[in-house]
């Protein structure tokens, strides 16, 4: 056990050095190329950037979808200007706990009201 211990860490150490070397030679090569070292370093290829453009997409400064958007029946709660009205109710029976969550939940959001359940069906 202790020989393949021994081995194993000989193993790790000869491959960080190979790593070590292999950084070194192109960091070389760049420099010798007249590349900067920290630029050369290459792009991940990620979902965004290898993605084919669809003639279909919608661009962020379409003026179309601006004006779609100052249109639309829910802009004032969106920009802030009208704070939306929360109504909240329970199950039949509720319990002492769902209480303390309920008058927790109106100290946090203004105009939220509560109704109480009781036999009523919704």
């Amino acid at each position: 056990k202790l020989k393949r211990s021994e081995m194993y860490g000989k193993y790790l150490a000869d491959k960080r050095q190979l790593k070590r070397e292999l950084r070194l030679q192109r960091a070389k090569e760049a420099e010798e190329l007249g590349q900067d070292v920290q630029q050369s370093k290459a792009v991940p290829r990620t979902l965004d950037n290898t993605r084919e453009q669809e003639p279909t997409t919608v661009r962020h400064d379409d003026d179309e979808v601006a004006l779609d958007e100052a249109e639309d029946e829910f802009a004032a709660y969106f920009a802030d200007e009208i704070r939306p009205k929360i109504m909240i109710t329970t199950r039949p029976r509720p319990s002492r706990e769902l209480f303390h969550f309920i008058a927790d939940l109106m100290r946090f959001f203004p105009k939220l009201y509560y109704y109480p359940r009781r036999s009523y069906s919704i």
